[in-house]
């Protein structure tokens, strides 16, 4: 039986085989019709071409313009349905449904199609040629080639080696998939994928350095004068040892063999290896990685750390023998990759909507308010916490590094602190800044080491070279590095980032290895109170207790405390409420448009209230991009302004002493003021520094303090029986408590109260004082109590 279905399996093999070979006629045709007809209706019509697209690609290809035509399978399938409205012949018509398929099975062989097609279609060179450094290079190697092949042309016997495409083509040809194509995880690829186009997305680990790749080898035979080239398709190759010419072998002479390098063809080559995303991991799972090759303008596209979509070739390595032998019955796959996507775009980088972006900017900037709304637009879901939001912003935009005239760099990144307690929305926080970033790490403090956030050094399996590999800080690069749970790192791991954070600098001298790592991330740590909550009978200091070497490099440190606040409290629910409520709305609203009709949508996208329409992140990082492109400078009358908060900051620190010291001002305090200052400016899209801007800046970092503040009656040495009073008389004045004919319930009294550091017997010991006063009244069941007399308001 097992016979039987490995027989019926490879004749079921050879007949799909027999199949395609049979429609490579049809197709071949088609691939041609393809490029010299196919029309894009919203291009712009070009003088010679018109719009059709591929034939302007392959003349700006010829004239050194573009280094890679890009066959876009959407094209194509477009294509193909216009085809088949014109044609009666069922063969034909079964060739022109099966391209697209037949394209993305077997991507390799058509990717050979297609290029033939170009090379047969390709025009001559116009006066649109772009003659750099390289492409003089090339002239002059191919005039010497057509006067040696003059030459021998010349002689008797003489024997013209054909020209490899690779030589006398300088542009390569790669596949963009289909947008309606199946995107893969990378454990959902198997056997069936394997030489097939495959769409995935993953994140980037590892990238090598860019080395030259030989494609065809060229040799000059020392008897006979010929030129012999050698295609090189895969890793490895064997040169020949005789000439293979004719004219050697009429003259039965060996003729030896000399390399030319100078005329060979090369390409950049690159080495990839990504992982797939964190959300694709089962869990208990350990994320898969593969190898992926890059040639050609793919090379130095992506950095480690950016998330992409990858399009390539699945295909196995052509291992030696003797590795082969190692390995066993194994095979090592890597993808050949052909399109590249990144999900979020940098700074520098312009997007395909990028001047719908700008007119979308420009309509807000004209309402006035677009800093407020920014802001307000980082996790709309979230209460409150107003400032937090401005100051993430301003992180998101920062300052620009100033560089000297000896050669120092003052660093224009601003690094924040988020200290509180738990439940503030934190991390919730961060995981927004992260999702805003075009750059952006995010990393937990107990997982994280020296070594993790830094570089270490790792040895290469294949080659044995030992090299470094950059950690979360150096990914983060020009970015935002996001560390949660900072108090929980060990102190020795913590030291590790002392240097990124004021020289941008990672220094290594590991294995032999002596170098300095670019490390120009911004900082945005989160942690929690030495003692789990905020201890307001404890200074800000002993319940932050961090180093003052790390304190005083944050140029904005916030404390969260959890205040009761009835109000507040109320409000929060509320929305929270709502936006839950809300979620199922939309819910229920996709799963309505999967089966029906679209259900309308609400015009101003306000769906939670808040009074505007918050933007998105593609919009907030089109926001920020704007920004970050202004250097705003110092107006005159600032400084002294500034110079004098400077020194008014010191003095209150003196006066203050260290029982309620909130941080370290030192110098660096000042360059704070002025960065925080400068990227306020940046927000409002102005390239001076006005008074409006330092005093936004002032008001943050008074802000960050402003819930130590707000538990002020918490201060040492307040007597505990004045907070039960003024948290019982500010019960009493509520609604709730008129309502219930000016009882207060004590649980709600002691919740209060342990905010405050007062303990349950605390809180029954005041409130028994007050009561042998007369001044409060316990029920019997010592649950409510309430005031003899009314307070005053």
């Amino acid at each position: 039986m097992a016979a039987v279905n490995k027989e019926t399996i490879m004749t079921n093999v050879t007949n799909i085989a027999k199949d395609v070979v049979k429609r490579a006629p049809e197709h071949k045709e088609l691939i041609l019709k393809f490029i010299r007809t196919f029309e894009q209706p919203d291009r712009s019509e070009d003088i010679k071409y018109g719009r059709r697209k591929y034939q302007i690609m392959l003349q700006q290809a010829v004239n050194n313009q573009i280094g890679t035509i890009f066959i876009d399978l959407n094209d194509v399938e477009e294509f193909c349905k216009k085809e088949l409205l014109g044609e009666d012949s069922l063969q034909v018509q079964q060739a022109i449904e099966s391209l697209v398929t037949d394209i993305e099975q077997n991507s390799y062989r058509y990717q050979r199609f297609f290029y033939d097609a170009c090379d047969k279609l390709q025009p001559a060179r116009d006066a649109g040629y772009k003659a750099d450094g390289a492409a003089m290079a090339r002239d002059a190697v191919q005039s010497w080639r057509e006067r040696m092949s003059a030459q021998q042309a010349m002689s008797p016997g003489a024997s013209s080696d054909t020209l490899p495409l690779q030589i006398k083509n300088t542009w390569n040809l790669r596949f963009s998939p289909r947008s309606s194509g199946k995107t893969f995880r990378l454990r959902e690829i198997k056997a069936d994928t394997v030489g097939a186009l495959v769409k995935l997305e993953c994140t980037v680990v590892r990238v090598s350095q860019v080395k030259p790749k030989v494609e065809v080898v060229t040799y000059h035979c020392e008897v006979c004068g010929s030129e012999i080239f050698q295609s090189v398709d895969g890793e490895r190759y064997t040169p020949p040892k005789e000439c293979p010419s004719q004219r050697c072998k009429d003259n039965k002479q060996a003729g030896k063999l000399r390399c030319n390098i100078r005329t060979c063809a090369f390409t950049r080559h690159q080495d990839m290896k990504v992982q797939e995303m964190s959300e694709h991991v089962p869990t208990g799972g350990v994320p898969r990685s593969i190898n992926v090759l890059m040639n050609g303008d793919l090379t130095r596209a992506v950095l480690p750390g950016d998330a992409i979509t990858l399009t390539g070739v699945y295909m196995p390595h052509d291992m030696p023998f003797h590795v082969r032998q190692q390995m066993g019955t194994s095979q090592e796959m890597y993808l050949e990759a052909h399109c590249i996507q990144k999900h979020k775009k940098g700074y520098s980088e312009v997007s395909e909507d990028s001047e719908l972006l700008e007119h979308k900017i420009n309509e807000i900037a004209s309402k006035g308010n677009i800093y407020d709304i920014a802001a307000k637009s980082i996790a709309p879901e979230i209460f409150g916490h107003a400032d937090v939001k401005r100051a993430l912003l301003i992180v998101l935009i920062g300052s620009f590094t100033k560089k000297m005239g000896d050669g120092m760099k003052v660093r224009g990144d601003i690094h924040s602190l988020l200290m509180g307690d738990p439940g503030v929305a934190k991390s919730q926080l961060m995981k927004q800044v992260c999702a805003i970033a075009p750059r952006s790490v995010y990393t937990t403090g107990k997982g994280s080491s020296g070594v993790g956030l830094t570089a270490s050094v790792v040895r290469d399996d294949k080659t044995g070279e030992v090299s470094l590999e950059g950690g979360a800080l150096v990914l983060a690069d020009m970015g935002v590095c996001c560390i949660d749970e900072f108090d929980k790192m060990e102190e020795s791991d913590r030291t590790a980032i002392h240097e990124v954070m004021e020289q941008q600098t990672v220094s290594i001298a590991k294995s032999g290895i002596t170098t300095t790592l670019n490390c120009r991330t911004t900082i945005l740590a989160a942690a929690n109170p030495v003692y789990g909550r905020y201890n307001p009978y404890k200074s800000p200091v002993e319940n932050i207790d961090l180093p003052a070497a790390l304190l005083s490099r944050f140029d904005l440190i916030f404390l969260l405390l959890d205040i009761v606040e009835g109000d507040k409290d109320k409000n929060l629910a509320l929305h929270v409420c709502k936006v839950h409520t809300n979620a199922q709305r939309q819910e229920k609203e996709e799963d309505e448009d999967a089966g029906g009709p679209a259900a309308p949508q609400d015009d101003d996208g306000d769906a939670l209230g808040l009074g505007f329409k918050p933007m998105d992140h593609k919009l907030l990082r089109a926001y920020v991009q704007k920004a970050r492109t202004f250097e705003p400078l110092l107006d005159d009358n600032l400084v002294q302004d500034m110079a004098d908060a400077y020194v008014s900051m010191r003095d209150d620190e003196k006066r203050e002493g260290i029982e309620s010291k909130k941080s370290y001002t030192t110098p660096r305090t000042l360059l704070a003021i002025m960065r925080l200052s400068q990227a306020c400016a940046r927000a409002r899209f102005s390239n001076r520094v006005e008074r409006q801007d330092f005093d936004e800046a002032m008001r943050l970092i008074k802000a960050s303090k402003e819930s130590i503040e707000l538990s002020a009656p918490a201060k040492r040495g307040q007597n505990p029986l004045d907070l039960v009073y003024e948290i019982v008389a500010d019960l009493s004045r509520r609604d709730q408590a008129k309502d219930a004919g000016g009882w207060v319930d004590m649980a709600h009294v002691v919740s209060m109260a342990g905010h405050k550091a007062l303990t349950r017997d605390m809180v029954f010991e005041a409130i028994e004082n007050w009561e042998s006063l007369s001044v409060l009244n316990l029920n019997p069941e010592k649950t409510m109590v309430k005031f003899l007399v009314p307070p005053m308001m």
